[in-house]
């Protein structure tokens, strides 16, 4: 595993000039660590070699891996998540495909500056690694939890529906400021997305492909003596050819434009209907109610079943009679269904799933 002396070096490697040098003073390790540093990550493909002997020179390799700790307040007062791109992590990332580069940028800043101004925290850790024709993120901070605020905001009985509320979109417990789009957009943009606090998770597709722990980092180890509170992280395929449009055209539509209330263009939400089952199979109307909470702020609402193996009678009936009388103008559209959940909402609710 490397560290935050390894990532000056390699950035070193981006500046021009002799890098052992520069990375001696940036580092304040001796010129034999740092030579030794230079050798291991050149041995393992992080930096490439020209040359032989004592001529040798070093560029980036095909691996990249960056790592910071830094003080909010400290980011925030040099200009936030744009100088944290600018100046650190765009050099290492420009022979990205320009698709993977945009999508990166957009998932990486939004997740940096919900950190940098809703955590409530002291510090955040910043990394990024490629290997393996694949790009990963991570920003995390020692703040009071993303799922602890939002329960709390919501006052929410539970902190575990927060993460259903996150999934839906447009939350945000700062609309002043923001439209709660940052993270619905960024885990869609991204082949993986996680979001880790107080031992609760988000994870788009969890019941699918869950993103498994990073083995290049540790965040709360770069944080001790604090702890990590709030860890994203974030993967995609060097090779992807996703585009932010395809994002955005899915779920938004430019009709809306120039709306004067925040987030009006965005008019289709994914639900994730399994979050609302917590500790009991999908039967009762409350957990109906929770799984359509916010859902008329939407003109298309997807209900994703995804990992749900049973429905009950009081819930289909509130979710596609209740809320579908009482709502015509909002189109509501199911997946992932099994045959089984697929039956009984016909049965119940007479929904052609």
């Amino acid at each position: 595993m490397f560290d935050i002396n390894d990532a000056i070096i390699l950035s070193c490697a981006t500046q021009g000039g002799t890098m052992a040098s520069a990375a001696t003073a940036q580092t304040g390790l001796t010129r034999v660590a740092v030579s030794r540093r230079i050798k291991k990550l050149a041995d393992t493909g992080y930096l490439q070699r020209h040359g032989t002997g004592t001529r040798q020179t070093y560029s980036l390799g095909n691996k990249r891996f960056w790592l910071n700790v830094d003080a909010i307040d400290d980011i925030v007062r040099r200009g936030g998540e744009m100088v944290v791109w600018e100046q650190h992590l765009s050099a290492l990332l420009a022979d990205l495909q320009p698709n993977v580069k945009n999508l990166a940028y957009t998932a990486f800043t939004e997740m940096l500056n919900n950190a940098l101004d809703h955590s409530n925290g002291q510090q955040v850790v910043m990394g990024m690694h490629v290997q393996s024709g694949q790009l990963h993120m991570l920003v995390a901070d020692d703040g009071e939890g993303i799922f602890r605020k939002i329960a709390k905001a919501a006052d929410l009985f539970d902190p575990r529906l927060a993460i259903l509320e996150l999934a839906k979109g447009k939350y945000t417990t700062a609309p002043l400021g923001h439209s709660g789009m940052g993270i619905f957009v960024s885990s869609r943009m991204m082949d993986g997305f996680a979001i880790e606090s107080f031992g609760l998770r988000f994870d788009p597709n969890e019941a699918n492909t869950p993103l498994p722990r990073f083995d290049w980092v540790d965040a709360s180890a770069q944080l001790k003596p604090a702890q990590a509170q709030t860890v994203v992280r974030m993967a995609i395929a060097l090779e992807s050819t996703r585009t932010g449009n395809d994002v955005y055209f899915k779920y938004f539509e430019s009709s809306n434009v120039g709306d004067t209330e925040p987030g009006e263009a965005f008019h289709t939400t994914e639900i994730p209907v399994r979050l609302a089952q917590l500790s009991s199979e999908l039967v009762s109307r409350s957990q109906a109610k929770w799984v359509m909470n916010r859902a008329t702020q939407f003109k298309t609402v997807i209900l994703d079943f995804e990992g749900v193996v049973h429905v009950g009678q009081a819930f289909v009936d509130e979710v596609f009679r209740v809320f579908a009388t009482a709502h015509p103008h909002i189109r509501l559209k199911t997946m992932a269904m099994s045959p089984e959940v697929a039956k009984l909402v016909r049965l119940f609710g007479g929904h052609q799933a």
